[in-house]
């Protein structure tokens, strides 16, 4: 199976990155496979439409948002889907614990204006981190141990009408909660799964969990992620992309370094099956995490400790050439 290329099928972003069609083969060939693709697809069946690896991501030098920088710990940025707000968590108040701040810019190649903190979901005597913000920039939520919890760090969201207006009161998602720490992140899946963190199945422990969200904005109970799931390591700072096919995530042993890794799957009912370390983004002595990739794949912020003190990187991001491997993928996912 030489010389593959790979070729949209009735909507690569639908289907995933893994499609590939022989390129060379006969045009009959090729028309009656998308026929019996088709016909699968519209009963829901699972397919076969070629040879073909995740495309590995290659990262350029990674550079600190200046803007945003500080002689305190910096860290957990997300942004909106426009890249015009980004949120991040900061001890540079030197009067308050952990809490969360944003920043606005006019364009998405723009500096950043001066970081403001987020005072309508501050409460004085806790910490507030972890903040998650969604891609229209109208929910926010974040990891906090106020009272009214169900136990140390849960879960909480807040909203606000349009993206100049105040955020509500905010609210627990006891759905998501337990008497253990909880963090939540961005929504992926196309805004449907939050890859969100607990404590609750090993103390000190993190491990990533999917919750799926409703129509109508309720949580289910989160699932545990069995193929990456250790009792040894931290698996955090979940990130799934868009098409859900890809999952970001920081690892590590608790009390040493973190490393930035990605792991694919070849649909979103399937188990994440292959898994790379960012060798572009990692270093060797310092810890990375908090990985957040733009909506068009071409713009990755992260946090790491390399100057000293945590704070937040940027990088730009392509797709490297695939490696041919054999792989399927579900006909029946839908956007």
């Amino acid at each position: 199976m030489n010389n593959r290329n790979v070729y949209s099928v009735a909507a690569r972003r639908r289907l995933g990155p893994w499609l590939a069609i022989p390129h060379g083969s006969p045009w009959p060939a090729i028309a009656l496979s998308m026929a019996m693709g088709l016909a699968a697809c519209s009963r829901g069946d699972r397919v076969v439409l070629g040879n073909q690896s995740p495309t590995p991501y290659v990262f350029g030098t990674p550079a600190p948002v200046a803007e945003l920088a500080s002689t305190a710990k910096t860290d957990n940025p997300t942004l909106t889907a426009d890249m015009l707000e980004i949120f991040f968590t900061s001890l540079r108040d030197p009067t308050a614990n952990s809490h969360i701040w944003h920043a606005t810019r006019t364009s998405r190649n723009a500096p950043f204006n001066t970081p403001e903190m987020v005072v309508e979901v501050q409460s004085p005597l806790t910490a507030e981190m972890s903040p998650a913000i969604s891609a229209d920039g109208l929910t926010l939520w974040f990891g906090s141990d106020r009272a009214g919890g169900l136990g140390d760090l849960d879960i909480w969201a807040s909203t606000r009408a349009t993206r100049s207006s105040p955020w509500s009161s905010p609210a627990n998602l006891v759905a998501l909660n337990s008497a253990a720490k909880d963090i939540p992140r961005p929504l992926g899946q196309h805004n449907s799964v939050m890859p969100m963190a607990s404590e609750r199945a090993t103390p000190d422990l993190y491990q990533t969990y999917l919750a799926a969200r409703a129509g109508d904005g309720a949580f289910t109970a989160p699932t545990a992620i069995p193929e990456i799931a250790t009792t040894d390591l931290n698996h955090v700072d979940g990130f799934l992309t868009d098409d859900g096919l890809a999952l970001f995530f920081t690892q590590g042993p608790a009390g040493g370094t973190m490393d930035l890794w990605v792991a694919w799957r070849k649909s979103t009912s399937g188990p994440f099956e292959a898994r790379m370390a960012l060798d572009g983004i990692n270093t060797a002595a310092y810890d990375e995490l908090d990985a957040w990739l733009s909506p068009d794949g071409s713009q990755f912020y992260f946090t790491s400790n390399r100057s000293g003190t945590s704070q937040i990187y940027t990088a730009s991001v392509s797709r490297a050439a695939a490696v041919p491997t054999s792989t399927s993928v579900d006909a029946g996912a839908q956007d």
